[in-house]
């Protein structure tokens, strides 16, 4: 038996153990460490992750993403004519870290720590915690995101304090954090739950359409999803490049801008 932790993030999720004193990153069935927080319903097959994040171009109709912004409230996902919510379609992200962990592990998981951003409510945390009832899965705690951070940093037997990051996909979090006694303590903690990655995606996705005359209103679903999707694309390669680029065809014209990424030296 097994137990392993879990971030539940907004645009992608990841799984650990630890073993032999070292925590080790868990792949997923690709040999990727980052699974796309992703679900996909169609013709009674459900697909999670990177084929799932696929489908949001050839089928963005039935593919769900950014629903962690949801848990804790009452909004519902359709897909394939099936209504989920956001407990719901977390829940089959948790199984599919959990299924690529134990086949890795080559043992059972029967016991899971979630981390989650330190301003869920208490509907929130009860709606993450639902996730191991569903699965059958023990959750052994819920820890929060900059509690972790804080806990990775911290020298044991010495009073620090910190100011944790947290820029995700979908959220921006800004907390001060204290460690003293061996006693992690959230002091305060501020920023923006509809701000993270995905948002500059959109952003990018914007200018790209005000710059090549493309009314952003009138792309159809596929076409949207298509334009985030290469978005997406530029801003990644921009971490390693210098250049990257944004292209779409639409009404048979391909449009195409590239992107400059200044680096202060």
């Amino acid at each position: 038996m097994a137990t392993i932790g879990i971030d539940l993030g907004t645009t992608n999720s990841l799984a650990v153990t630890y073993r032999e004193g070292e925590v080790e990153l868990i792949p997923n069935g690709f040999g990727d460490y980052l699974t796309p927080s992703v679900v996909h319903v169609s013709d009674d097959v459900l697909t999670v992750g990177k084929i799932a994040k696929e489908r949001l171009v050839t089928d963005p109709e039935n593919t769900a993403q950014l629903f962690k912004r949801s848990m804790g409230t009452n909004e519902i996902f359709y897909l394939d004519g099936e209504a989920f919510s956001a407990t719901d379609l977390s829940t089959l992200v948790v199984k599919q870290l959990v299924a690529d962990a134990e086949s890795y592990l080559g043992e059972k998981v029967d016991e899971i720590l979630i981390s989650v951003p330190a301003y869920f409510n208490e509907k929130q945390r009860s709606a993450t915690k639902a996730i191991g009832q569903r699965l059958g899965i023990k959750v052994e705690r819920l820890i929060n995101e900059p509690s972790a951070a804080a806990i990775a940093c911290h020298k044991i037997g010495k009073d620090e304090s910190f100011i944790v990051f947290d820029f995700g996909g979908g959220t921006l979090d800004v907390s001060v954090v204290d460690c003293f006694d061996n006693v992690i303590s959230i002091v305060s903690i501020a920023g923006d739950n509809f701000l993270g990655g995905s948002d500059f995606d959109k952003a990018i996705a914007e200018d790209f359409c005000q710059s090549q005359g493309i009314d952003l209103e009138k792309l159809d679903t596929k076409q949207k999803s298509s334009l985030l999707l290469s978005a997406e694309r530029c801003k990644l390669k921009l971490q390693k490049e210098k250049v990257a680029a944004v292209s779409l065809t639409y009404d048979d014209q391909y449009y195409m801008k590239e992107y400059y990424c200044y680096r202060l030296e």
